[in-house]
């Protein structure tokens, strides 16, 4: 995608762009190596987009005055779920959105429906939110998997933790979605301790879940969240 600029105007992007690219890694990505991929804070025209140069840059803007940044790569396609973790703070969903705002992506999550109501309803459909009818029938994956068949162009933003505390396990919900969908994982890590979201590799869900999850996981072993003794313990740790 080609981003116009004035000739009087920097962009505050201009150290990740020029920082070396985080391309994915065809040894331990054998099956994503088709995919195309723009290096943040570029954004392929599959991708579906919100705001603009200046609303970008405001952001982005918010997020360096914190001392974070960001990395990686995005791939060109239309669907995607975003898999983020480590999960152990309320800060975690702020900064995802954040994350979003600043690359200038239309990043969608999904809450209780009894959520949107009022005011806040109407702050959380503005930031993305979608509200799901847990009492359905339907279960959670196939109303999500729904929302996708809906659109043209969708990313979800999901943290298979599901929960601030230590957990028994990922909630497996996030890998049927994007299988269901035909989307890609592309893995979000919150990198608390070096102040850094990373954003992939990408993963193209075989279908297998036992066989992918720890391929998955791998990527996040050594992360921190912000509260580190939240962290859940990965199998390969």
């Amino acid at each position: 995608m080609t981003i116009l600029r004035e000739p009087t105007y920097t962009a505050p992007f201009t150290e990740v762009l020029t920082a070396d690219p985080v391309a994915p890694e065809k040894e331990t990505l054998p099956a994503e190596d088709y995919l195309t991929y723009t290096t943040i804070p570029e954004v392929g025209p599959s991708v579906p987009r919100r705001g603009n140069r200046f609303s970008r840059d405001f952001f982005y803007g918010i997020m360096r005055a914190m001392g974070w940044r960001i990395e990686g790569v995005l791939p060109d396609v239309p669907k995607i779920v975003l898999v983020g973790a480590p999960h152990t703070a309320n800060q975690d969903f702020f900064m995802s959105v954040l994350t979003a705002l600043s690359v200038g992506v239309d990043m969608k999550f999904v809450m209780k429906h009894t959520a949107f109501k009022g005011v806040v309803g109407s702050i959380l459909r503005y930031l993305g939110g979608i509200g799901l009818d847990r009492d359905k029938t339907r279960n959670f994956v196939q109303q999500s998997v729904d929302q996708f068949n809906m659109r043209e162009q969708m990313i979800l933003a999901l943290m298979p933790e599901g929960t601030r505390s230590v957990t028994a396990g990922w909630r497996s919900g996030f890998y049927y979605i994007a299988h269901g969908a035909g989307a890609v994982l592309v893995l979000i890590t919150l990198d608390y301790s070096n102040k850094v979201m990373r954003v992939g590799p990408t993963i193209v869900p075989t279908g297998d879940y036992a066989s992918d999850l720890p391929r998955i996981q791998s990527h996040y072993i050594g992360v921190m969240g912000k509260y580190p003794e939240r962290t859940l313990p990965l199998p390969t740790e």
